[in-house]
């Protein structure tokens, strides 16, 4: 996970845009992330959306920084609590036609299942997979969409010693799309590129 944020940060980092306000403020709350301050990183993004109302940004990587924390945080309490903060922010009904929003609502929902699989699973993975389908009936052609089903789906199948050969062509595919994608406003989502390459070696 520690990799996965390390990605994120280099991809933001090298997008140019012009450093105005909402460009420095989203810059120190990923340099808190990048050094493990998940809290002051959220409270930072909190503040930003509460100024930057009509941009979903902000919100959504406060959302980000709680839902990843989570999937590391040993504390019980402390990982729900990331996990319940995460899902009130993605809750937003404005957002249900954002296919990055509902791409992250996924991965929140996974993180609450995997707190306790034997009990949860049969309940949340069809609603993770609607996200999911739901993002891509959206944006086809979007890669973490794409790349997030695939991988949840190939997790269910080794479990069950099923084929995972359709979710190896989707990752190689993610992959594709991620080597044509174009970041178009700034803190764009542009993560996944570097877990598509690390899956597609696996299934190789």
């Amino acid at each position: 996970m520690k990799s996965f944020i390390i990605a994120i940060i280099c991809l933001l980092s090298s997008t140019t845009f012009a450093q105005g306000n909402f460009e420095k403020s989203m810059g120190q709350a990923m340099g808190l992330w990048q050094s493990g301050e998940t809290q002051k990183a959220a409270a930072l993004l909190e503040r930003i959306a509460q100024v930057e109302k009509d941009n979903w940004i902000p919100a959504y990587y406060q959302a980000m920084v709680l839902t990843t924390a989570s999937f590391r945080e040993k504390n019980k309490e402390i990982q729900a609590k990331y996990i319940q903060s995460a899902e009130d922010i993605l809750n937003t009904a404005s957002q249900d036609s954002n296919p990055e929003w509902l791409v992250l609502r996924a991965m929140n929902k996974t993180a609450l299942m995997i707190t306790d699989p034997m009990t949860k699973a049969k309940e949340l993975s069809p609603n993770i997979i609607a996200l999911y389908k739901k993002a891509l009936a959206i944006a086809p052609n979007n890669p973490r969409a794409l790349l997030g089903l695939a991988e949840f789906q190939m997790k269910a199948k080794k479990y069950f010693n099923q084929d995972t050969s359709k979710e190896c062509e989707d990752v190689k595919k993610a992959l594709s799309l991620f080597n044509e994608e174009k970041v178009t406003v700034p803190f764009g989502p542009s993560w996944g590129k570097d877990r598509a390459e690390k899956l597609v070696k696996e299934c190789k």
